[in-house]
């Protein structure tokens, strides 16, 4: 499992193709979809109980698909 204050090779992989135009956004927010779906973290992959965030975490994951932990990490520069 990736940690939280890593990028997941998945991410920066698809992130990598969308921007070189090899993929449709969609299938970048296939990946969002699936893991907000799923209940997980599309960083970390571990699982993410909503009920715990407070509101603007609950909204964030439900925008980026990232976990409490995982947001910290990613917008650092916003705390």
């Amino acid at each position: 499992m990736i940690q939280p204050n890593e990028v997941n090779p998945k991410i920066t992989e698809l992130n990598n193709l969308l921007i070189a135009g090899k993929i449709k956004p969609t299938i970048y927010w296939k990946f969002i979809d699936d893991s907000i779906s799923n209940e997980t973290c599309a960083n970390c992959e571990g699982k993410v109980n909503t009920n715990t965030y407070n509101e603007l975490n609950r909204k964030e994951y439900l925008i980026s698909a990232l976990c409490n932990e995982c947001q910290v990490y990613f917008f650092k520069e916003a705390i």
